[in-house]
């Protein structure tokens, strides 16, 4: 096996995909923009470009004039070359998205379920996919990368807070779920939590755009989260990395969860109207209880930010957001430094959103780790011997 060769393919592509993050984050950018900022020689940067825009995945936008020499030209993603379809699949709705490869929405529809079975949220996203996708060119329908799935890991569980029977509960714990969708589902399919996909939004097309390390924080019928590190989703080994419903929270002398403090099911029958009392209580309780959870991870991890986003309007979130921060300043010791906190852009629709960019953040997004393969871990301590 020529590990040297393989291990050449494996840069070009993350070299690719590079450039393709590069500009999509900056919307645009020139060969040199990209040389300089990626750390690419200008002839590799070059050939990279031009082999994405003759492959149709970039394209040609203008030209940058002013200063020495001649015009630059400023390339930017060609979101009509493809497009994924995704699916936030929760205990109470299901949303389907279809996205360019830019990452712009082109349709989005949200059904209400009084939790969805996998045959019937099957069928929505099918109903989905056969609506929308003859209506784009052959040349993005040809481009389609496959779904995403976002939705929570433990669906079936906390069934007392969701109103669900065991039953209901028991036809998401089966096994072979995964491949009932992959078989039904007409492309790849990739799954991921639902609170990680909120986050990816976040991190492509939302508040969180140019951050590497952040909190993201869903406030929803039940409260998700996502944990962004190094610019990648930390999943963790069991894949459940950033769960924070069930982040262990003061309660008197005793401990509750964060999901018994800051889920929006509590609120069905109160409602959400500023200056409620039940509201206000709410909130009051729900900031105290984020204050909490936000202390914890950011003593451990050291964050950029906490995104706080989810199903309230912007200006909630806002009060929310404050009284977590006037929180955090009356209640955290002295050697503790406050992340940013940031209101996400992509509301109620972001684990949606994020299931979308799933197949195109798998596909396309550079990924460092993809590089450092057994075989060229290997292939790096044999030279090492050998020099010693």
């Amino acid at each position: 096996m020529n590990k040297r060769g393989s291990n050449a393919v494996g840069v070009r592509r993350y070299n690719e995909r590079l450039i393709l993050a590069t500009v999509r984050r900056l919307n645009g950018a020139s060969k040199a923009d990209l040389s300089r900022i990626t750390g690419l020689s200008p002839q590799a940067a070059v050939r990279i470009v031009e082999s994405l825009t003759d492959e149709g995945r970039l394209i040609k936008a203008g030209k940058r004039t002013g200063g020495m020499g001649q015009p630059s030209i400023i390339y930017r993603i060609n979101g009509g070359s493809g497009c994924t379809i995704g699916a936030e699949i929760g205990r109470d709705r299901l949303v389907c998205t279809m996205l360019d490869f830019d990452g712009r929405i082109i349709a989005c529809e949200s059904t209400t379920t009084s939790y969805p079975s996998p045959a019937s949220a099957v069928e929505l996203i099918q109903c989905f996919a056969q609506k929308h996708l003859p209506q784009l060119r052959e040349e993005q329908r040809e481009g389609f990368l496959g779904f995403g799935i976002a939705m929570p890991w433990f669906i079936g569980e906390w069934r007392e807070e969701a109103g669900i029977a065991d039953q209901q509960a028991a036809a998401w714990a089966a096994p072979g779920l995964e491949e009932y969708f992959q078989k039904e589902l007409d492309g790849p399919v990739i799954f991921e939590n639902d609170g990680n996909a909120g986050a990816l939004a976040e991190l492509m097309s939302g508040s969180a755009v140019g951050l590497t390390n952040f909190l993201y924080v869903h406030i929803g019928s039940f409260v998700g989260g996502g944990l962004i590190l190094n610019g990648e989703i930390k999943r963790g080994k069991n894949g459940n990395a950033g769960a924070l419903a069930s982040m262990p929270i003061p309660q008197g002398t005793s401990t509750d969860f964060l999901l018994h403090a800051a889920s929006l099911y509590q609120m069905t029958t109160s409602g959400e109207g500023e200056h409620n009392p039940a509201w206000e209580a709410w909130l009051k309780h729900c900031a105290e209880a984020l204050a909490f959870v936000i202390i914890s991870a950011n003593s451990l991890l050291d964050l950029d930010a906490v995104v706080i986003g989810g199903g309230l309007p912007h200006t909630q979130l806002r009060h929310l957001s404050e009284r977590v921060k006037n929180t955090i300043q009356k209640t955290a010791p002295r050697d503790f430094f406050c992340p940013e906190l940031k209101i996400g852009e992509n509301g109620e629709k972001a684990p949606a959103i994020g299931a979308g960019l799933l197949p195109l953040f798998s596909t396309y997004a550079p990924n460092l780790i993809s590089l450092l393969k057994s075989d060229a871990v290997a292939s790096l301590a044999e030279s090492r011997r050998g020099r010693a």
